[in-house]
């Protein structure tokens, strides 16, 4: 059984289907089925007591007609008496006698007042106040059945009317899909507040984050610009240890560090700038994006104080519409998630990529050995302000999210992980439409690449 629905999600269609609902998305598709399901019930409901109360309506008409015959055939009051004693004993069907200019003479079962305060008029009370109500209760009676005329049956001579209405059961439960339909407006107004507020906390706590994150991009090479301004004010010192034919020896280098410095700035806000806009998608090699980021950790890892190996198994793949700057923004985040999440002295990163034919998409995992999370950490890890470090903020794999799943209407997702064994991330990407793309991505021996780097720090 588990195979078989394996194979039911993962067919084409709904595979892709699968893969495009995001969590939003899906709650609110919990919710309209919730809805169309209590609607559905509101309206069979309704069927069902519509057949009750036509059921009722003519066991009503019935047994009216039994005690018209009954009276018709009686002439004396107490023989009406005891018409209304023996017949009308065991039902609640509400009963009103009348005589020719149908001024009430018996009653029965009639009930008056609100839900909460009901009360029965009894039959012996001839009060001006309680034949004023049952007046008000025979024209509500006339609209739902037509009186029955009571005759004598020997000569055929009028004597009176028979009016009669519905039992409280039955008027009880022509409320009943009323009452269904306001519970499911009500339920679906509520959880659409809950979910709206939700939503409303996410972007709250995404905009703080999104603000922190800025400033921790930028304070980078921001502070490395400034050590270099500081150093350079520092040649013309008298009293500086600085020779200025050495500073001029370094003098290129110096250039090709601050234009590094002065790239990366353009990087980030380019990368800043087009988050909340629909960024253009172009055609681009997911294996090239791949190797520019761990080209950008291979100068890190030095510093981290890790000993950590990084492979690439790229396989030749279809290229994707994307956008380089942010999805290379992916990478990043996920690499440096592996980083600080590998905790051993033999960290291993491992990225491999491979190409879907029956689902034509890009997919790429990314796996490492780290700490791992946990099945209940797992539905929170793409949630703004959630993290496990100390200095995180819990946006990385929020904004990872968004770009893959918003921009590029892709999907990212954990594959897999457990505690202590490691985390494996899967990205999809619908591969490029455009005509002529062809597969790309390294083949023979340098398709798999490995980068092993430990820290100068560590070293010493």
């Amino acid at each position: 059984m588990k195979g078989f629905l394996n194979r039911l999600v993962r067919a084409p269609r709904l595979y892709m289907f699968f893969m495009k609902i995001s969590p939003f998305s899906g709650r609110y598709l919990f919710l309209v089925v919730c809805i169309l399901g209590l609607i559905w019930y509101a309206v069979y409901t309704k069927y069902i007591i519509g057949r009750l109360e036509e059921d009722a309506t003519s066991v009503t008409r019935t047994y009216a007609e039994l005690i018209r015959a009954a009276i018709s055939e009686q002439m004396s009051y107490e023989q009406i008496n005891v018409v209304f004693e023996r017949i009308i004993r065991d039902s609640d069907i509400p009963i009103v006698v009348t005589d020719t200019a149908g001024v009430p003479t018996m009653w029965k079962n009639i009930v008056v007042g609100p839900f909460y305060s009901r009360r029965e008029i009894a039959p012996d009370d001839t009060s001006a106040e309680a034949r004023r109500l049952i007046r008000r209760q025979m024209k509500r009676f006339r609209r739902s059945y037509e009186p029955k005329e009571l005759t004598l049956s020997e000569t055929n001579a009028s004597i009176g009317y028979l009016i009669y209405g519905d039992s409280l059961l039955i008027r009880s439960l022509s409320w009943i899909p009323y009452l269904e339909i306001a519970l499911v407006a009500a339920f679906g107004v509520f959880v659409y507040l809950a979910l709206h507020n939700i939503r409303i906390t996410e972007r709250s706590n995404l905009w703080v984050g999104l603000a922190k994150e800025t400033a921790h991009q930028l304070g980078t090479p921001i502070s490395s610009l400034m050590g270099w301004v500081e150093y350079m004010r520092s040649v013309d010192d008298p009293e500086g240890e600085i020779d200025p034919q050495a500073f001029m020896g370094q003098l290129q280098r110096i250039c090709d560090d601050m234009e590094n410095d002065l790239n990366r700035l353009r990087t980030i806000t380019n990368r800043f700038s087009q988050i909340g806009s629909a960024p253009a998608l172009t055609p681009h090699d997911v294996n090239a994006i791949i190797e520019d980021a761990m080209k950008y950790f291979r100068k890190r890892l030095p510093l981290l104080g890790k000993h950590i190996q990084i492979r690439a198994d790229l396989h030749p793949i279809h290229p994707a519409a994307v956008n380089r700057d942010l999805l290379e923004w992916v990478f990043e985040n996920l690499f440096k998630n592996s980083v600080d999440a590998i905790k051993n002295e033999d960290g291993l990163i491992e990225v491999r990529t491979e190409y879907i034919e029956v689902d034509k998409m890009v997919r790429v995992y990314h796996s490492d050995n780290g700490k791992g999370i946990s099945w209940e950490d797992q539905k929170k890890v793409f949630s703004p302000g959630y993290t496990t470090k100390k200095r995180g903020w819990g946006l990385g794999l929020t904004l990872a999210k968004r770009i893959i799943e918003d921009y590029h209407r892709g999907r990212i997702y954990v594959s897999w992980s457990q505690k202590g064994r490691g985390t494996v991330f899967c990205i999809d990407l619908p591969a490029s439409t455009a005509a002529g793309a062809g597969k790309s991505g390294a083949g023979g021996p340098e398709a798999a690449r490995s980068l092993t780097a430990e820290s100068a720090a560590a070293a010493s």
